[in-house]
């Protein structure tokens, strides 16, 4: 399966996710949905950084191995990560082609909820994720993209 089918599963899926979470906010109230969104994301995020970092079986994680772990999460749902900057206690990336932000986009998601949903989901994820790998390391949103032909700036930094 190339990278194509793999984006548009993850973005297939994506979409089935904006419904129910659209679904549930209007049942419970968006803050609400959001915080058990922000809740999901967080759990999740630190059990796949712990099997990533048993599957790797080192301990010492600098801000380059802790990338090049961590990515992994991100390209299994086919978005691609651009290294634009690197040092020992950074590694800056920009992201192009997300399926998260696609799928949003074609349930009618406004630009500033998206990045909304972005920040407080897929970001804590990445967050929690990297500070499994390494407590010393934060993953963050530096930038988010100014419509679809545009990219977000994320890092993985030293805390």
């Amino acid at each position: 399966m190339g990278m194509e089918d793999v984006f548009n599963g993850a973005k297939s899926a994506m979409t089935f996710y904006d419904a129910y979470l659209k679904t549930v906010g209007e049942e419970i109230g968006m803050d609400r949905a959001i915080s058990l969104h922000t809740k999901m994301f967080e759990t999740m995020g630190a059990m796949q950084g712990t099997m990533i970092k048993e599957q790797a079986g080192t301990e010492e994680i600098d801000t380059k191995a802790a990338l090049s772990l961590a990515k992994s999460v991100p390209e299994s749902l086919g978005i691609s990560m651009e290294v634009v900057e690197e040092s020992p206690q950074s590694v800056v990336f920009k992201v192009s082609k997300c399926p998260i932000y696609e799928a949003a986009q074609m349930m009618g998601v406004d630009a500033e909820t998206i990045e909304t949903l972005c920040r407080s989901g897929p970001v804590r994820f990445m967050d929690a994720v990297t500070k499994q790998l390494n407590p010393n390391y934060s993953y963050q949103l530096q930038r988010f993209r100014s419509g679809a032909d545009d990219f977000c700036e994320e890092v993985i930094l030293q805390d």
